[in-house]
């Protein structure tokens, strides 16, 4: 048996997405009993969580084929696809971000 499989599943279950979006709006609803100190069963479950809400949120806003989430080899090479596009695009924005000062012909700098 193996777990890693079956913490997927679980995470990617409508019933633990909707658990999990309930439980980013309502602070009063908890996943685990414990709040901190998570074992690291509970860390992957959690990542594993976040990790199926950004691919269902992208299947609806960014018109992401459904097929995606048919298997796991497609879920994470869409996941590191999907990094490695978000690291380009803000590259990209931060390059036109900076502020390039030319004195020009109009500018008079003060002597001496």
């Amino acid at each position: 048996m193996n777990i890693w499989y079956n913490i997927r599943l679980l995470a990617k279950s409508i019933k633990a997405q909707n658990l999990f979006a309930a439980a980013k709006e309502i602070s009063s609803i908890k996943l685990f009993k414990n709040n901190f100190n998570f074992s690291k069963i509970q860390e992957l479950y959690l990542n594993y969580l976040y990790m199926y809400d950004a691919i269902l949120k992208d299947i609806i806003t960014e018109n992401i084929s459904k097929h995606v989430i048919d298997n796991e080899i497609y879920e994470d090479a869409y996941m590191l696809w999907r990094k490695e596009n978000r690291y380009k695009k803000q590259k990209s924005q931060d390059k036109n971000k900076g502020v390039h000062l030319v004195a020009g012909n109009k500018i008079k700098f003060k002597e001496g």
